[in-house]
C-alpha cells in the first residue's frame, strides 16, 4: 500500500508509529548543513481539532480565510478533512465525503481560489494508473462531484501532492517516475483545452539527487515553494522557494530560513491569498507538536510571492437577490485573449478571481437565462497586493456594455471588442430576441449635442453587431443624451457611470 505522503527513511522517525507511512527505504543523499537566515516570523499551532496525535498535513486555507482543507491519518487511513473558521478558532473538522475519500489513502488537496476545482491524490484505486494517482473533481450544488483520474499526468509509479495554479493552467506534483534526478522529483504539466500535457521534470536547480516533494505554486503563478532533503539545509526536509518563468524554467533556489525550518521536517508550505499568512506541516517540537506531523500557521511570509489583486464578491439576481452560479471569464482586454476562467458558487453566489499586475482585464459573468455582465480592471505593473470587492447583479433585460470610444467621437476603441463579441454570441444563441442599443451621456455640454453623440455611438455599436451577422430587424439604436442618468453628474465618478451604452432586451 502506498501513501499520499512519502518520505525517505529518516532517523528521527524510526521510533515513531507513523513509520508505516513511509514509502521509500533509500538513505537520503548527503547534504550540506547550513546556518539559516533568521526571519522575524511568528509561528502558532492552531491546536487540537485541526491537529491530532496522528499525522495532520497539507493545509490549504481558502481565500476568504473561512475554510481550511487538510489531510489527516486520524481515521486510520489518510483522508481529506475541512473545517470552518468560527472567528477566534477553527470549528470541528469533518471528512469531506466519499466523492474524494475512499477506504484507501487520499489527500494532499489543492484548490483553485474560487473553490471550484480540486486536485488531490488517491491511492490503490481500481481506475489507478499507478499505486498513487492524481485526481480532479469540481464543486457544485454544495458537494464535490465528477471526480476523474488525470490519466495524461499519471504514471505507473507514485504521483502525488499536486498543486494547481490560481488560473488552473499549471499543475505541479511529486513523482518517482523514471526520468527523474533522485528519489522523488517535482514535475509540471500544463492544461491544454480540457486536458493536460505530458509532464516535464523541472530539473535543476529545483530537483536534486535527494527527494523534492510537496510543491505549492503561489497565486502569482510564478513563485514555487517546495520541500527537499537534497538542498543545503538544517534538518530532514526543509522548505525552499524558486521562481518559475513563462517557460517553466527556474532561477536560484532559496532556503526559507528559520524559524520555519528546523532540525525536524517541514513540508506542505502554502500561502493564503490576500494575506501575509502561511501554513505548513512540521514534526518539530519547537512549535508545540501534538503528534507526528502537525499543521502550523506563520506570519509574515519570510519570502513572499509577487503581488496580485484578488477580486471577490457575490453574483446574484438583480431583482430577487438570489445567489447565482456563474462562469467568470477573464480576458486580456487589449488583445481579447482568454486568460483564465473562474466560477461563483451556485449555493451562495460567492466568487474569487485572481488578477496579475501589468494588464487590463475584462471580467465577464455569464449564467443561464441571464444577460452577460462585464467589468473592467486595470492593474498597474507596480500594484501592491490588493483585494477588491465587486458584487455582480445579473439581469434578464438590460446590461451596460463594456465599450469605449475616442474622446467626443463615436469611434470604437479596440478594448470594446471583448464585450461586443459577447453580445454577438449572446444574440446568436437567442435568435428570437430583439434588442435596443441605447446610448447615454453625462450633462456636460448642450443637451442637443449629447443626444446626437449618444445616438451616433449607439448606431456604431448596432452596426458592429450587424457586421458580425446579427439580423438588422432584431436591432434598434437610440440616443438619450443626459436624460436618463444612473448616478449624480456632480462628480467625475458619477459622470463616468452616466456615459454608457446599454443592451436592452425588448
Amino acid at each position: 500500500m502506498r501513501y499520499t505522503i512519502r518520505f525517505s527513511t529518516l532517523s528521527i522517525f524510526l521510533a515513531m508509529s507513523i513509520l508505516q507511512a513511509f514509502a521509500q527505504n533509500e538513505t537520503p543523499t548527503s547534504r550540506s548543513i547550513i546556518t539559516p537566515k533568521r526571519y522575524d516570523v511568528t509561528v502558532t499551532n492552531p491546536g487540537r481539532g485541526i491537529n491530532s496525535p496522528d499525522d495532520d498535513f497539507a493545509p490549504l486555507v481558502l481565500a476568504n480565510g473561512r475554510v481550511i482543507y487538510f489531510t489527516t491519518d486520524r481515521d486510520g487511513d489518510q483522508n481529506i478533512y475541512s473545517a470552518v473558521s468560527g472567528g477566534a478558532a477553527w470549528g470541528k473538522p469533518v471528512n469531506v465525503g466519499p466523492t474524494l475519500n475512499t477506504n484507501e489513502n487520499d489527500g494532499g488537496a489543492s484548490l483553485t481560489p474560487d473553490g471550484h476545482w480540486i486536485v488531490y491524490t488517491g491511492c490503490d484505486r481500481e481506475d489507478g494508473v499507478g499505486d498513487c494517482d492524481i485526481y480532479l473533481a469540481e464543486y457544485g450544488g454544495g458537494t464535490w462531484r465528477n471526480a476523474r483520474n488525470l490519466t495524461p499526468v499519471n504514471s505507473a509509479g507514485w504521483d502525488s501532492q499536486p498543486s494547481i495554479s490560481a488560473d488552473a493552467t499549471m499543475l505541479f506534483f511529486a513523482s518517482d517516475r523514471p526520468g527523474g534526478m533522485g528519489g522523488t522529483d517535482i514535475w509540471m504539466s500544463r492544461r491544454v483545452g480540457d486536458d493536460w500535457s505530458p509532464p516535464v521534470n523541472l530539473g535543476p536547480p529545483v530537483n536534486t539527487s535527494g527527494d523534492e516533494m510537496t510543491p505549492f505554486i503561489a497565486p502569482d503563478n510564478r513563485t514555487l515553494y517546495f520541500a527537499s532533503n537534497g538542498h543545503p539545509g538544517v534538518g530532514g526536509f526543509d522548505i525552499y522557494v524558486a521562481r518559475i518563468d513563462h517557460k517553466g524554467m527556474t532561477g536560484s533556489v532559496e532556503h526559507i530560513g528559520s524559524p520555519i525550518n528546523t532540525a525536524g521536517d517541514e513540508l506542505f508550505f502554502t500561502t493564503q491569498l490576500g494575506t501575509d499568512n502561511v501554513y505548513f506541516a512540521s514534526t518539530s517540537s519547537d512549535f508545540g507538536n501534538i503528534g507526528g506531523l502537525d499543521i502550523y500557521a506563520a506570519v509574515p511570509n519570510p519570502i513572499p510571492p509577487s503581488a496580485v489583486t484578488a477580486v471577490f464578491g457575490i453574483v446574484s439576481d438583480a431583482k430577487t437577490k438570489a445567489p447565482l452560479g456563474a462562469t467568470l471569464t477573464i480576458r486580456n482586454i487589449m488583445k481579447n485573449e482568454v486568460i483564465s476562467t473562474f466560477h461563483s458558487d451556485d449555493i451562495d453566489g460567492t466568487y474569487v478571481v485572481v488578477l496579475q499586475p501589468g494588464m487590463s482585464y475584462a471580467m465577464t459573468a455569464e449564467a443561464p437565462g441571464y444577460l452577460f455582465y462585464s467589468e473592467r480592471f486595470d492593474i498597474p505593473a507596480n500594484a501592491a497586493n490588493n483585494t477588491v470587492r465587486k458584487d455582480i447583479l445579473m439581469t434578464r433585460e438590460l446590461v451596460r456594455l463594456l465599450v469605449f470610444f475616442d474622446f467626443d467621437k463615436a469611434t470604437l476603441q479596440p478594448e470594446s471588442y471583448v464585450d461586443l463579441e459577447r453580445a454577438v454570441s449572446w444574440l446568436k444563441t437567442h435568435p428570437d430576441v430583439r434588442v435596443e442599443v441605447a446610448g447615454h451621456t453625462d450633462n456636460v455640454g448642450s443637451r442637443e449635442y449629447n443626444k446626437h453623440l449618444s445616438s451616433e455611438r449607439a448606431r456604431t455599436v448596432m452596426d458592429y453587431l450587424i457586421s458580425k451577422g446579427v439580423a438588422p430587424s432584431r436591432l434598434t439604436a437610440n440616443g438619450y443624451g443626459p436624460d436618463q442618468p444612473i448616478a449624480t453628474n456632480d462628480t467625475e465618478e458619477g459622470r463616468a457611470m452616466n456615459r454608457r451604452v446599454e443592451f436592452r432586451v425588448k
